[in-house]
């Protein structure tokens, strides 16, 4: 729930369009105010293994911004409630998540805007090898690709280094520059708080 309370009060200081969820590519010309979007991905996995089932969940249609970007604060913040109730939390497996990704991004005017996606995880990924469709679509949708490892402890444990491992390959050129390796209360100033700069 702390990362999800970072990105309620992170949306709270961008300079959102306004603009809801349905409005898709009727948006208006770029301004240099922002859409934002949220995806959970998860895997029904043992732990330890590259076996399993991947998922990923946006809010639903009907809920908040239904799934899509959207610049308006009221459907942020009950999309946050919701992935707060959902919460997955087990295995990290991102392949349909990284799709979803492509389709809301796609979905949404391509008008000059920055296209960004911040990957936020405390694990191992389990799927890296079945993601270069999605990845391609990402690409094609010119989105830039940030990783941050949200660490739990100022010391990198082996779970960190992992996660590292498997994440960093993930993001966009040059890597070094779209990743980070931070404690999770790092994440509000060194990653969210230069997004929209």
């Amino acid at each position: 729930y702390g990362l999800m309370e970072m990105l309620r009060d992170w949306m709270k200081t961008l300079p959102l369009n306004g603009e809801k969820a349905d409005v898709g590519l009727n948006s208006a010309p770029n301004t240099g105010e922002v859409r934002v979007g949220l995806i959970q991905f998860s895997g029904k996995n043992k732990r330890g293994s590259r076996q399993g089932r991947a998922d990923a969940k946006a809010t639903p249609a009907g809920t908040g911004s239904g799934g899509r970007l959207s610049g308006d604060i009221d459907e942020l913040n009950t999309d946050v409630d919701w992935h707060e109730a959902n919460y997955y939390g087990r295995g990290t497996m991102i392949q349909l998540g990284l799709q979803m990704a492509a389709d809301m991004f796609h979905l949404s005017p391509n008008d000059g805007r920055q296209r960004v996606l911040i990957i936020i995880t405390d694990g191992k990924i389990y799927d890296p090898d079945t993601l270069q469709q999605a990845r391609a679509e990402l690409d094609t949708e010119q989105v830039k690709v940030f990783g941050v490892v949200a660490r739990k402890n100022v010391q990198r444990t082996k779970a960190d280094f992992d996660a590292a491992a498997t994440l960093k390959p993930i993001t966009s050129d040059p890597h070094d520059s779209h990743f980070q390796n931070l404690q999770i209360d790092e994440i509000p100033d060194k990653v969210l708080g230069d997004i929209c700069d």
